[in-house]
């Protein structure tokens, strides 16, 4: 196991923590790393680490919650640049946001979609993560709809729901290699947007006049 020493990482024994338990979770999965064996990890004393991390699954709500703090922020910074007044060209960068994201921490990604580790929903603090983006996603949507650039009667919670779904799955074909054996020589992050935006114009050409 490779030892993490203090004196080569000058991050606070929080974040060093939380990186060798993404880590180890990588090196031992499916199974969780335990405070034990981070402590090991980090050559620092179990009980120190335990002030922080009272028992194993409170490493990993840490570890979550920090990836969530940077989603949210990632999509945030995309959606700000994009017209205000376009609520579906806002719902397309969100959704190229999210997907940079998984690209880019895809260990934080597979624990995110991995409810036998952690359950977000069960957890108050990482819900409030997860409820934030469903509510950002309704709130486009809505205003999509009002503006009609989606039909009339749209059922906004169920298309909500349904591109989530959609984007999780394409974002877990990406993280696990499986996009290149559907698109060879495509490189997977732009394959991976690509499809989730043609899921955003088939959604928004139900305003159309036929489809009503």
């Amino acid at each position: 196991m490779k030892h993490l020493r203090p004196s080569t990482d000058h991050r606070g024994l929080n974040e060093r923590a939380i990186s060798a338990a993404m880590q180890l979770l990588e090196d031992s999965d499916p199974c969780p790393p335990t405070v034990d064996q981070i402590a090991v990890m980090l050559d620092e004393p179990v009980g120190r680490l335990r002030t922080l991390f009272p028992d194993d699954r409170s490493v990993l709500i840490a570890s979550l919650e920090q990836a969530m703090i940077l989603l949210i922020d990632t999509c945030t910074r995309a959606v700000v640049k994009v017209d205000p007044d376009d609520p579906v060209a806002q719902f397309g960068s969100l959704g190229d946001a999210y997907l940079d994201w998984a690209h880019s921490n895809p260990d934080q990604f597979r624990l995110m979609m991995d409810c036998r580790l952690v359950d977000a929903l069960t957890v108050p603090i990482l819900r409030r993560y997860t409820e934030s983006l469903s509510e950002l996603m309704v709130r486009m949507l809505t205003r999509a709809r009002d503006a009609g650039r989606l039909h009339p009667r749209e059922d906004i919670a169920m298309l909500v729901l349904s591109s989530r779904c959609y984007a999780n799955g394409v974002a877990r074909m990406m993280v696990d290699g499986r996009l290149q054996e559907w698109a060879p020589g495509g490189d997977p992050l732009t394959v991976a947007k690509s499809l989730t935006r043609d899921f955003i114009r088939r959604m928004a050409r139900s305003a159309q006049p036929e489809a009503a």
